[in-house]
């Protein structure tokens, strides 16, 4: 019961610590300042767009113009998640938030205290994930607000509401597992250089791409097995912004839990046998 109530209080204790750590984060606030603004510039972006394209009588710009004039919201949304235009700033920032921990010597410090490895990883891995959740909030709320403004209300249907709270609500759960995976790798890392080639570029822009190809050259060879659809960036960007079938969620979700399992397990079991 003693050792039980002792895990306990030393959990909490590393959660405060973490979670006192992410209110004075220079790079939370920096990342949930850059990823509004992104948000903003890719409104002013489509204005003008549009406002150069309104008064021109050059066919293609008019076929532009009117391709244009049917985005809406939710096309914006899925831009903003599908593309990965939104999520670099948290990956930026899960990167400084965890690594920043070994290069001051604040992991090794609480281990040389008496805390288990397992307890300083999950509430590490704890923290990062509500930090990066609410900045993918922080994105989705900065669309809906600012497409209002831009687009005005008329867009806010029933339908719409559907649509907008089933999309953000399967992009939190994929964002869950691609944290956890960015956790791992930036635990294995240590090193912010590394940590953050591998998981912008390794990860969020070029996984996705060559697990396509490689499904392509299995497919010429005549394997008939899609290696992408299981991994999390494919989920992520082929998740429709409306009328999300059943059965994407299912095998969807299964692939975004599995990646969110498989990372906990794997950057316990690395942190428990790894030297700090």
């Amino acid at each position: 019961m003693f050792i039980k109530e002792r895990y306990g209080k030393d959990m909490i204790n590393l959660l405060h610590s973490e979670l006192y750590k992410l209110r004075k984060s220079k790079s939370y606030k920096v990342a949930a300042a850059l990823s509004v603004l992104f948000v903003l510039f890719t409104y002013a972006l489509f204005g003008i767009m549009q406002n150069m394209g309104t008064g021109s009588g050059n066919p293609g710009t008019m076929e532009i113009v009117q391709k244009l004039s049917g985005i809406g919201i939710m096309d914006i949304m899925k831009q903003m998640f599908a593309n990965c235009n939104a999520i670099i700033f948290a990956t930026i920032f899960m990167c400084i938030f965890v690594i920043n921990d070994y290069s001051s010597g604040a992991i090794k410090n609480f281990v040389g205290k008496g805390y288990r490895r397992e307890e300083v990883y999950l509430a590490k891995f704890f923290v990062t994930e509500l930090g990066a959740v609410t900045l993918y909030l922080l994105v989705a709320v900065s669309v809906l607000v600012l497409g209002i403004a831009y687009f005005g209300p008329e867009q806010l249907t029933g339908a719409f509401w559907t649509d907008f709270g089933n999309y953000l609500t399967m992009q939190v759960l994929y964002l869950t597992g691609y944290t956890a995976i960015n956790v791992f790798v930036c635990a294995m890392a240590r090193n912010m250089a590394s940590g953050v080639l591998i998981s912008v570029l390794g990860i969020m822009m070029f996984s996705g791409p060559i697990l396509s190809g490689l499904d392509y050259f299995l497919g010429f060879l005549g394997v008939d097995f899609g290696i992408s659809q299981y991994w999390i960036m494919s989920v992520i960007s082929n998740c429709p912004a409306a009328d999300i079938p059943s059965g994407f969620i299912v095998q969807s979700g299964i692939v975004a839990g599995g990646w969110l399992a498989a990372a906990v397990a794997g950057g316990m079991i690395l942190f428990s046998k790894r030297d700090i």
